[in-house]
């Protein structure tokens, strides 16, 4: 029996929403997958990707503290031989003066350039002054007991020889690698360590839009 035009408009209309529950079913699958994804990726550890930037950011502040390291061993030397020899100072104070001198150079090109840090307070220049006291002694202490070990190992080295003048190379070298190391992570660790934490902190918080 042949369907009046009332059955025909009555079934494509239920043909037509079936289609849109069917689009609708879809469109909510996809929506849903895009929202677990979403989910997922904010729910992700912060480990996954921390580890990346704590070593861009550790291998950054390396770099900028070999060129303070060096920036602070220019001053020292440069006004040392300044203050001997054109101010005509003796050798022991113009020593002394010029230590500082780089030491402060040292300080305030690592606490503003190398690590950062916005703190105003006594502890890091104590803390700093302290670290460098230690470290000299860790200096003293490794390039002396190089020398006597390459003395007992090669005792014909004396400082006159080609050999003797290697080994006291070589102890210097080492205990100022030594000391490098010490004082990075001293200042990394400790000095600034209050500092670096600050910056993360405030550079992590979101900030608040005027209303």
């Amino acid at each position: 029996m042949p369907s009046t035009p009332d059955q025909q408009i009555t079934s494509h209309a239920a043909d037509a929403g079936r289609v849109e529950r069917a689009q609708g079913g879809r469109d909510a699958g996809a929506s849903g997958a895009s929202s677990r994804d979403v989910v997922g990726a904010s729910s992700a550890p912060h480990g996954a990707t921390a580890p990346w930037s704590e070593r861009r950011e550790t291998a950054t502040q390396i770099r900028r503290f070999l060129v303070i390291g060096f920036s602070s061993v220019a001053v020292d030397l440069g006004s040392y031989a300044g203050f001997v020899h054109w101010a005509g100072m003796p050798t022991m104070p113009a020593k002394g003066i010029s230590y500082v001198l780089g030491m402060i150079v040292g300080f305030i090109g690592n606490k503003l350039w190398t690590f950062r840090s916005s703190r105003k307070n006594a502890a890091e220049p104590i803390t700093y002054v302290i670290l460098y006291a230690i470290t000299l002694g860790v200096n003293i202490g490794v390039n002396e007991g190089l020398l006597r070990l390459g003395a007992m190992i090669f005792p014909d080295a004396t400082s006159t020889t080609n050999l003797g003048k290697a080994l006291s190379a070589f102890a210097a070298l080492a205990a100022t690698g030594v000391t490098t190391i010490l004082n990075f992570l001293g200042m990394r660790f400790v000095t600034f360590r209050a500092g670096i934490a600050d910056r993360r902190a405030s550079s992590s918080t979101p900030s608040r839009s005027s209303p």
